[in-house]
C-alpha cells in the first residue's frame, strides 16, 4: 500500500454534498404532460379556438381565460348550442383582442359579456368533473 504524499501545489480534495436518497416526484399524468390536457392535444401547445379577447381581458393564465378556451373549444367541436358564435368568434377574436390590448376599445365594453361566459364555462365543467365522478350506494 502507497501513501499519496500531498505537496504544496496540490488541491485539497472537493467538498461533496452530503448523499440524499431519490424521491419520486409527480409531475402529472404522462398523457397530459405528453400531449396537454386541453385543445388539439398536440405539443406545440396550440389550442383549436384561442381566447384572445379573454387573454387580452383577464390575462393568459387566469383561470377564467383557461376554462373559456376549454368551454368555447367544446362548444364548437361538439356542434353544441352557441356554437355558430364561436365560428364567428374565430374570425374577429385577434382582431378585437388587438383592439382592447390598444386602448382603441375599452374593456369594460365586453367585460360583463365575458363574466357571463366565464360563469357558464364554469358551470359546464363543474358538470363535467361531477358526471365523471363515481357514485358511491347510500
Amino acid at each position: 500500500m502507497s501513501v499519496i504524499k500531498q505537496t504544496p501545489a496540490s488541491k485539497p480534495p472537493a467538498h461533496r454534498k452530503p448523499y440524499a436518497p431519490p424521491r419520486l416526484v409527480s409531475y402529472g399524468h404522462v398523457k397530459d404532460i405528453v400531449q396537454g390536457n386541453t385543445g388539439s392535444m398536440n405539443d406545440s401547445g396550440a389550442t383549436k379556438a384561442q381566447c384572445w379577447i379573454a387573454e387580452a381581458l383577464y390575462g393568459v393564465e387566469d383561470p377564467r381565460t383557461l376554462t373559456l378556451r376549454w368551454w368555447l373549444t367544446s362548444v364548437y367541436d361538439g356542434r353544441q348550442r352557441g356554437w355558430m358564435f364561436v365560428a364567428l368568434y374565430r374570425r374577429i377574436g385577434r382582431r378585437v383582442a388587438a383592439s382592447i390590448r390598444a386602448g382603441r376599445l375599452p374593456r369594460r365594453a365586453l367585460l360583463p359579456l365575458f363574466d357571463v361566459l366565464a360563469e357558464k364555462a364554469f358551470d359546464a365543467s363543474a358538470r363535467m368533473v361531477s358526471d365523471a365522478r363515481p357514485r358511491r350506494a347510500v
